[in-house]
């Protein structure tokens, strides 16, 4: 039987009925037939009799129950309904008997009660309002739906909370409803709000006045890492003492100390370690700086066994196991990236996951931060893990002079080093800081340049514009390049089709089919009257004070006051080195010297600028060398070579690489498939799959996996 029903109940019990003349029996009697003035007159009267004190509060509950008639309220009928329930259990027995016909019992009653507080709930929940369950809890007190009814108050309060979302909204909501489901959420987000907004002006008072309030709050480390970053911005030996100074309960200050004695001991020289200790007597970890002195001067190389990578020092020892999937080159700010689940993270030289591998793609450490890639979007973060730039950026590029260019929503800005987005994101282009400025693109599809505070220095007048390279910068306008200084003054007007970069004080411009030189003030030094070919706009730079210049299709050279000193005779040239320089004269090379004398015969394929007194030639297809005298040093015997250098030069036969010396003797015979050079003249080289390390110094092998050369 649904709840609302049992409203009508004795309706319809009493319609066939009439058993007695009494009050009460007169009452439902005209409550079957809908007459509730004359029903409730009665009830009301009969309040008044003891013995059918019940059955009244009963009957008016009904009447007050009944949204058909003038007397309809819930909170009456419940009041009644109560009354009934609560006198009830003292009628006689006699009495029940008598009530019995008219469908007055316990049963009804507590039936008539629940539909009451059912009806009145669904009225509550219908309004969800803060007052309708207010009341609905002040005045149901007995109601099974009290639960419910605070589940929704709780809810609805929390929603309003999270409308005007500040930390005072959630700390009320807390402080009134401590036990509701959304306790915690709320609690997580009033932690989060009370931080940012104590802490939105990012100054170290801020973040220490927020620890000092409250010092339980789960962002205390992250006030703790702010007011380390911000003290240590410049990140200066003095900074970092000042800071372990003043806050020496924060939990940073041993990272303070060790940058402090990384800088002070960079250059390794003991007298500089025994001043340390000196300068600093207090440095927490004097009985380890031994060790950590020599292990900051270790080089760290990667090194495999199988497919896992781990790192050796420069004496072959294995000092981090072969564990990762990947490794970086190198250790840089003292971290490496390392990859675990194809993820990246940062270790240390003692092996130690110092940030865990949860990234997509990571950046070298420079300057205590890494530019990294986490779900999609990037972020940067410190040498100690802490999160200085949030992840929402598409493309964060690398810092110069403070700032880093941003992409958010295809549209590009510049943050500074604390991760502030000091000039927002609004560009359609933007290029790196260069002298203090940078070219950004206008919503017009126009160039001009911004200074660090984000104001215009130069206007957007270009349809391009380079950044500045020695106070001078290339722009575009209507198709055509020219030159301006920092001002914005034209100093060579946007009339060529190019131009290129400034070498020894003069940069080369194109005109059509015609090329010619200026200085940095503008003034033509050479006229255009030399013809253009495309590898002129970087092979053409002046190089130890000649450049190679083409007229009626043959080459040669000018100084740089634009004098033709060797005449264009020549079908091609390249740079002088070591004061001489190839040049081809039917399809065979020779060299010339500086007053253009052919002092080597035009007789090779190919000739390439001396290096290391050896110059490299190609006879027959095969590479060789010859010396500054023109006689062959090396006979022509490899498919590759590169120039000499330190005595030493690269060769390739049939696709493997050797070292050969001056003399032509091979160092290493042409075994290794692949080779890469590494820091401290070091060769990462493989032979297959299986890598070693080279030493070229000592010409041995310092390292090989096993199975390397089998």
């Amino acid at each position: 039987m649904k709840k609302a029903s049992i409203l009508f109940i004795m309706l319809c019990v009493l319609s066939p009925v009439v058993l007695y003349a009494g009050g009460i029996e007169n009452a439902f009697k005209a409550l079957s037939i809908y007459d509730y003035f004359k029903a409730r007159t009665i009830f009301n009267k009969e309040l008044k009799s003891q013995s059918d004190y019940a059955a009244a509060a009963y009957g008016l509950s009904i009447i007050a129950a009944h949204s058909n008639n003038h007397f309809y309220n819930l909170d009456t009928a419940y009041l009644y309904v109560l009354k009934a329930k609560t006198a009830y259990p003292a009628v006689s027995p006699k009495q029940k008997l008598k009530w019995k016909p008219l469908g007055i019992d316990s049963t009804t009653i507590n039936a008539l009660k629940d539909s009451i507080e059912y009806n009145a709930f669904t009225i509550a929940a219908a309004h969800n309002t803060m007052e309708d369950y207010a009341h609905y809890l002040s005045t149901y007190t007995t109601s099974t739906k009290i639960p419910q009814v605070m589940k929704l108050r709780d809810l609805l309060a929390f929603g309003i909370a999270s409308k005007e979302n500040t930390y005072q909204a959630y700390r009320t909501f807390m402080e009134t409803y401590p036990n509701s489901l959304e306790f915690d959420e709320s609690k997580k987000r009033y932690e989060i709000l009370l931080f940012q907004t104590l802490t939105a002006e990012h100054t170290v008072k801020n973040y220490v006045d927020f620890m000092a309030e409250y010092p339980k709050s789960p962002y205390e480390g992250v006030a703790e890492d702010s007011v380390y970053r911000l003290s240590t911005i410049s990140q200066t030996v003095d900074e970092y003492h000042l800071f372990v100074k003043q806050y020496p309960a924060n939990k940073n200050v041993k990272y303070a100390w060790r940058k402090i004695y990384s800088t002070y001991t960079m250059d390794g020289k003991p007298e500089t370690f025994v001043r340390f200790q000196n300068t600093y007597p207090d440095y927490p970890y004097l009985q380890y700086a031994d060790s950590d002195l020599i292990l900051s001067k270790t080089v760290f190389y990667p090194v495999k066994q199988g497919s896992q990578w781990g790192y050796i020092d420069s004496t072959g020892k294995l000092r981090i196991p072969c564990k990762y999937e990947w490794a970086d080159s190198a250790f840089f700010d003292g971290l490496a990236a390392v990859a675990i689940n194809d993820k990246i993270g940062f270790i240390n030289k003692h092996g130690e996951m110092v940030i865990p591998c949860i990234y997509e793609e990571a950046d070298h450490f420079c300057k205590t931060i890494s530019i990294v890639k986490k779900g999609g979007l990037y972020g940067i973060i410190s040498s100690i893990g802490q999160v200085i730039v949030p992840f929402e950026y598409q493309e964060i590029l690398e810092f110069s002079e403070g700032f880093a260019q941003v992409e958010k929503n295809n549209l590009f800005g510049y943050i500074n080093l604390l991760g502030d987005e000091i000039i927002l994101a609004k560009y359609l282009d933007a290029l790196d800081f260069s002298q203090g400025v940078a070219s950004v693109e206008n919503n017009s599809n126009k160039y001009g340049y911004i200074n660090h505070q984000g104001n215009f220095v130069i206007q957007c007048n270009y349809d391009w514009a380079d950044r500045f390279n020695d106070s001078l910068a290339k722009v575009k306008i209507n198709g055509k390049f020219g030159l301006i200084d920092m001002h914005g003054n034209t100093i060579c007007p946007p009339n060529y089709d190019n131009i290129g970069d400034f070498s020894e004080g003069l940069t080369l411009l194109v005109q059509g089919i015609s090329l010619g030189y200026c200085d940095r003030e503008g003034k033509i030094r050479v006229p255009l009257k030399y013809e253009f070919t495309p590898d002129l706009l970087t092979d053409g730079n002046f190089r130890n004070g000649f450049a190679k210049v083409q007229w009626h299709k043959k080459r040669g050279y000018i100084d740089t006051t634009g004098k033709l000193v060797i005449p264009c005779k020549y079908d091609d040239a390249l740079y002088f080195s070591q004061e001489l320089a190839p040049v081809m004269i039917n399809k065979k090379w020779g060299y010339i010297n500086e007053k253009g004398k052919l002092v080597i015969p035009c007789k090779y394929d190919a000739a390439y600028p001396f290096s290391d007194s050896l110059a490299k030639v190609k006879l027959d297809g095969l590479f060789g060398y010859i010396s500054l005298d023109g006689k062959i040093a090396i006979t022509p015997q490899f498919n590759q070579a590169s120039d000499f250098k330190n005595d030493i030069a690269f060769v390739t036969k049939n696709g493997k690489y050797g070292l050969i010396d001056k003399a032509g003797n091979f160092i290493v015979p042409c075994i290794w498939t692949d080779t890469k050079s590494m820091q401290y003249n070091l060769l990462k080289v493989s032979i297959n799959d299986k890598m070693a390390y080279y030493n070229l110094n000592t010409r041995q092998y310092m390292w090989q996996e096993d199975g390397f050369g089998k």
